[in-house]
């Protein structure tokens, strides 16, 4: 069973790897089965695999010339942590800031088996710039 400085370790692996754009440290943190639904919906499989993850990864990282997370709390419940941050997403002309809410399932060797990513686009902050197409809004 993974103890909480494992899944800590692996966090924080996670978020890293997303500021630093880095393939490699990202494969670290994912189960050979895992899933990444980002946004969780009903009845859609979501991205298995880490293939299937890093592409989505890849297709964020190509919107942002940096992301970066301010992470506000973590619940954690056994295998279970769920973390509120704000990210903020430096684009080319603009800046948003992003609440994000990220619902982790580890494995019992703290590596990621499941991941929910929960975003409200209507509400991004746009710091600086126009918000992108790319961001609906539901108004």
């Amino acid at each position: 069973m993974a103890d909480r400085t494992t899944i800590d370790a692996t966090l924080s692996r996670y978020y890293r790897a997303w500021e630093q754009r880095d393939h490699e440290l990202y494969r670290t943190v994912w189960a050979d089965d895992a899933a990444f639904a980002d946004p969780p919906t009903d009845g859609e499989v979501p991205p298995t695999g880490f293939e299937q993850i890093l592409a989505g990864m890849e297709d964020v990282w190509s919107k942002a010339q940096s992301i970066t997370y301010d992470r506000h709390r973590a619940w954690h419940c056994g295998h279970s942590v769920a973390v509120h941050s704000t990210v903020v997403m430096r684009l080319v002309d603009a800046v948003a800031q992003v609440p994000l809410i990220h619902v982790f399932r580890f494995t019992d060797d703290g590596l990621i088996r499941r991941l929910e990513a929960f975003l409200d686009f209507d509400q991004v902050e746009m710091a600086e710039g126009e918000r992108p197409d790319w961001m609906p809004t539901s108004t």
